[in-house]
């Protein structure tokens, strides 16, 4: 117990163990009559607080597709979690823990996402452990806790199903026992940094740039030319880097089973880098405020990190600035070396902020005003990261793609006979969370090279035959099928009839014909301004029933190029010429746009109107026109036998 105490050391003096004057000088000035009190109190309001908004609307948000990759391979047995991610690009222990934290708690979203708010919970632990070890003050202790507390990017990984959380668990934990281990090197400290590291490296790829960032410490450290290391000899010197050696050798050890699978993972992709400056902006603003914040402000959060590193080097001394500084620096250059720039990666700075958060509780330690700097530095942080939780918590714009919604309002139109494509692959774990139907769900295109056309024709047309309609829930294109080959297919042999954003996925729904309407039915030569005209349509049938599919092929011909895009409107119109139901789109369902059209060369149209379902029994018009896509009110007049008009009527429907 006593050892533990020395290791967390929230209670305990320093006396013994740096910090220097002006550490022990704010010390006294922070003090209380009832030291133990005043610790457990504050640091009690932190957990607290911390521990509200890692829970807070926990569940709100639906599983997106890389939480539902957790749930799903979560539950497979030990041996196949393994040989899953051998193949996959995250190691297996993160995995491993959630399947037996499944076992204890359940598997609904709240109970899987409760595994990463313990870890996140924990952090805010042990960097305010860390902070004390380092020898700063009460204050300084408080504010680094309150800093990770309220870190927009924390509580979101905090709230996710993925190992993020954990891994910046593992950063700091093993910061801290090299730490105390550096200062006292009895083994127990040495064998739980080596676990703890082990553990690390099974949980990320990317935590070996925590060992890189231990491992500069620990040689500037070494020679940093301090009075301890002068009067050192250069065999102590010797035995300490053979010892920190030894350390990093049984953590290999225990990883050599993975080494062959984690070097595997570093590929030979070219490397696309982005400017310097514009990349370290960006990381900036997310060292202080996560991603669910507008970038307008990126050079301030630029100018805040680098006078917070200068001014907590300075004050904190070499070894701490060393430490913080390295944990600043190094997996900036480290990822804009290896040209892993993308926004989407920037979670992997999650190992870097609550060391970050050290500097933030140095900057009450200053001379004379450091309280005040302190004070003001948070007075102007802490509005913008509210609006950052705001739009974490509530915000659209934010939001998890909502595979939850998507999936209940599959089974709430409850279509006899309906099929679900997924575009990417990887999504089916996340859908099928949801949708207990997995027979009726095809993730497409299968592989993990590009797909040619054949290859898309030959895997979705047995489908389409299976089905009357299809969902199509689309992510991720540009990495799987970036020339749209699915899309392609389905627009040229099935009717689009909805297609929307639901955070950054489409939804789209498809009414498949019994047989696609390449002919003609009904000519109309009908000019559309003066570089367009509708050669004619076909209309699928007469007579629907509500919640079906008005399937509409056009077919259009360019009479000269055309420089604009143009969009279709095509309404339902009943008796009173209200607008029950409508369809907007541009041709092709957006792949044939008219700048692309060959004059004199007809172009085959698929549309679909999807019918409400609460639509009352009766005779429907449909109204088709056509208009600019930058500026929807400039409409293309249409010469008809009683003048000119902005739109053209089809035949009546008839509604059941």
């Amino acid at each position: 117990m006593g050892e533990l105490r020395l290791a967390f050391g929230f209670v305990q003096s320093d006396r013994s163990e740096g910090g220097g004057s002006q550490h022990q000088s704010e010390q006294l000035l922070t003090g209380s009559r009832h030291p133990f009190a005043y610790s457990l109190l504050t640091i009690t309001a932190v957990l607290l607080l911390g521990t509200f908004l890692r829970f807070y609307l926990l569940d709100n948000q639906s599983f997106w597709n890389d939480e539902g990759n957790s749930a799903r391979l979560s539950e497979r047995s030990i041996q196949l979690i393994i040989e899953g991610t051998a193949s996959d690009i995250h190691p297996p222990l993160y995995y491993l823990l959630l399947r037996g934290w499944r076992e204890l708690v359940g598997e609904t979203e709240f109970a899987l996402r409760a595994f990463s708010t313990f870890a996140g919970i924990l952090t805010i632990a042990t960097s305010g452990a860390l902070a004390k070890r380092m020898g700063l003050s009460k204050t300084a202790v408080f504010l680094t806790m309150l800093f990770v507390t309220v870190h927009p990017a924390l509580i979101y990984y905090s709230q996710e199903t993925r190992m993020y959380s954990l891994l910046g668990l593992w950063s700091v934990l093993s910061t801290l026992m090299l730490w105390v281990w550096l200062k006292r090197p009895y083994w127990h400290y040495g064998l739980a940094y080596i676990c703890i590291g082990a553990a690390g490296l099974y949980t990320h790829y990317f935590f070996p740039v925590v060992l890189g960032i231990h491992a500069v410490f620990v040689l500037i450290t070494t020679f940093d030319g301090s009075n301890s290391t002068r009067r050192a000899t250069a065999q102590s010197t010797l035995r300490r880097l053979i010892q920190y050696g030894g350390l990093i050798g049984g953590m290999l050890i225990l990883y050599a089973p993975w080494i062959p699978v984690f070097i595997i993972q570093f590929g030979d992709d070219p490397i696309a880098r982005p400017a310097f400056l514009p990349f370290v902006r960006e990381v900036a603003q997310w060292l202080f405020v996560g991603e669910t914040f507008n970038p307008s402000i990126q050079p301030l959060f630029l100018f805040g990190l680098i006078g917070l590193v200068l001014l907590g080097t300075w004050w904190s001394g070499r070894v701490i600035g060393t430490l913080i500084g390295t944990a600043v620096l190094l997996p900036i250059l480290f990822n804009f070396a290896l040209g892993t720039t993308d926004s989407a990666l920037l979670k992997f700075y999650i190992i870097t902020i609550p060391l970050l958060a050290i500097f933030v509780g140095v900057m009450s330690q200053l001379p004379r005003f450091g309280w005040m700097i302190a004070v003001v530095g948070f007075v102007v942080l802490l509005p913008i990261q509210w609006q950052s939780l705001q739009n974490m918590y509530f915000s659209p714009e934010y939001a998890r793609a909502d595979y939850r919604g998507m999936a209940q309002r599959i089974q709430n139109e409850a279509y006899p006979n309906a099929g679900v494509i997924l575009v990417a692959p990887n999504q089916w774990e996340a859908f099928t969370y949801y949708f207990p139907d997995e027979g009726n769900v095809y993730p497409l295109p299968k592989g993990r090279t590009f797909p040619t056309e054949d290859e898309i024709a030959t895997a979705l047309t047995p489908i389409s035959k299976a089905h009357d309609r299809l969902y199509a829930i689309l992510w991720g294109e540009a990495q799987r099928d970036p020339e749209r080959l699915v899309e392609r297919w389905l627009d040229a042999n099935a009717f689009k009839a909805t297609d929307e954003w639901v955070g950054d996925v489409r939804f789209v729904t498809y009414a498949i014909p019994s047989e696609p309407a390449t002919e003609m039915e009904t000519a109309v030569n009908r000019s559309f301004g003066e570089q367009i005209i509708l050669e004619g349509f076909t209309l699928n049938q007469a007579e629907f029933l509500p919640g079906e599919i008005v399937q509409l092929t056009l077919f259009w011909q360019a009479t000269q190029p055309i420089e604009n895009r143009y969009k279709i409107f095509i309404h339902i119109l009943n008796e009173n010429g209200e607008i029950v139901a409508q369809r907007d789109s541009e041709p092709g369902g957006g792949l044939a746009l008219t700048p692309g059209w060959v004059p004199e060369e007809t172009v085959r149209d698929n549309h679909g109107v999807l019918l409400p379902t609460g639509i009352a029994s009766g005779p429907y018009q449909i109204r088709l026109g056509v208009y600019d896509f930058a500026n929807p009110v400039d409409r293309l007049m249409i010469q008809t036998e009683s003048g000119e008009s902005d739109a053209f009527l089809l035949p009546s429907i008839v509604v059941e």
